[in-house]
């Protein structure tokens, strides 16, 4: 019994010592070995000019949660006013949004009128809203009490750091209201979509396929150049170039085209509502018609914007899918077409996609000759450049920011 009591003694001083060594390797991991990078002055110029400017240097940015709260109830109320425009039937309506402060746990509700009331942490549970771990950029649909929507976490420290949401010219804040609106049209608007039987739904970016990453890196390029064309005779120009280079791509490698047009569809079209919505929602002065968003968009994406580069299969999508769906609708203005059309037939044709549709659009009409695509080495570089506004994560980065979480319950 002796030897006993004696083993649970040493037992136990090795797992307290355990737990402080964990506790103490992780804090310093976190905020010295692998400290996540951060900058509290903007290094991503606004674009425009005069009154028509977009970027974090053109909004009145907030410093506390409580202060964001205010930000995003604005941009929510702003959303909801428009609702029924931005996708035929839009099922998004009456959606919430409930928002906690990762380092004090303090919670509000924003309705869709925008107004705000605190919350006590304790009714979270009334919406079934698990905050086990709480990180930034948390999000959960929720449902409870008579009504639904999204649960976002607020970090305040990224509040402060222009790495985390400078990116998002089309919002110009800290970017919870990206969530709400992206998330949830994937949750809410996708799943009423006849199903798919497109491939790769593991999500795997593809790394080490190069000449797809290459061709989707020229896609991305001509697709955003057509956007921001000042007339139809330079959009119908730069979109065939994005068509030829299309073709091309199908013909050369197959195994990625069939691999990135799953994404296309999903991320896409979510994408093109996450671009739009944020407009209206964000810049209320400036965006009062979706021709005021396609001309914001052109000067957002003028000039090949390093903040809209990206590169992997899945996360190409993005840009691909939304960039197409905008040629699809001011292809539909310049026609005298209804813009909802190609938005029908997406949800009720499963493997379609935003630039399958494009191509019909342009279908026996001569195409120019395929642009060389990029070497290795431009993609390389031309990714590298978005490391001066919005720096990847490391590995360990990651590690230790979730260990942090999990372990001291903040950022």
């Amino acid at each position: 019994m002796k030897k006993f009591g004696k083993f649970l003694k040493w037992l136990l001083i090795i797992i307290v010592g355990f737990v402080a060594i964990l506790y103490l390797a992780t804090f310093v991991g976190h905020k010295v070995l692998f400290k996540p990078a951060t900058t509290t002055t903007p290094t991503a110029k606004a674009v425009g000019t005069g009154d028509f400017k977009f970027g974090v240097q053109t909004q009145k940015q907030a410093k506390t949660s409580a202060e964001y709260v205010k930000v995003l109830a604005k941009q929510v109320k702003n959303y909801n006013q428009r609702i029924s425009t931005y996708w035929p039937n839009n099922p998004e309506t009456d959606q919430y949004v409930i928002t906690q402060d990762i380092d004090t746990n303090k919670v509000w509700m924003i309705s869709p009128k925008g107004e705000i009331k605190t919350m006590p942490t304790k009714d979270l549970k009334k919406y079934h809203i698990e905050t086990t771990i709480k990180t930034n950029g948390q999000w959960s649909p929720f449902k409870g009490n008579g009504i639904s929507g999204a649960f976002l976490t607020i970090a305040p420290k990224s509040l402060n750091n222009y790495y985390q949401f400078q990116k998002y010219y089309h919002l110009g804040t800290y970017d919870t209201f990206i969530t709400y609106s992206h998330e949830l049209f994937h949750s809410i608007t996708q799943d009423r979509w006849a199903k798919s039987t497109l491939g790769n739904k593991d999500s795997d970016e593809r790394p080490d396929d190069s000449l797809g990453r290459r061709y989707r890196m020229q896609l991305m390029q001509q697709l955003a150049k057509a956007i921001s064309s000042t007339n139809d005779s330079d959009r119908e120009a730069n979109t065939k170039a994005a068509l030829a280079t299309y073709k091309a791509y199908q013909k050369n490698d197959k195994a990625d085209y069939k691999a990135t047009m799953y994404w296309d569809r999903m991320e896409g079209t979510a994408y093109y509502y996450e671009l739009k919505t944020s407009l209206y929602a964000a810049y209320p002065t400036k965006i009062n018609s979706d021709a005021d968003v396609y001309k914001a968009l052109g000067v957002i994406l003028k000039n090949d914007n390093v903040a809209y580069r990206d590169t992997g299969a899945v996360a190409e999508g993005y840009n691909i899918g939304g960039y197409a769906s905008f040629l699809l609708d001011m292809l539909a203005v310049k026609n005298g077409q209804n813009v909802d059309d190609w938005k029908n037939q997406i949800e009720t044709e499963g493997n379609t996609t935003p630039l399958t549709l494009l191509e019909k659009q342009y279908e026996g009409q001569t195409l120019p000759k395929a642009e060389k695509i990029p070497s290795k080495a431009e993609l390389t570089k031309w990714m590298a450049a978005k490391d001066k506004i919005s720096p990847e994560s490391t590995g360990a980065q990651n590690i230790f920011g979730l260990l942090y979480s999990m372990l001291y319950g903040k950022e």
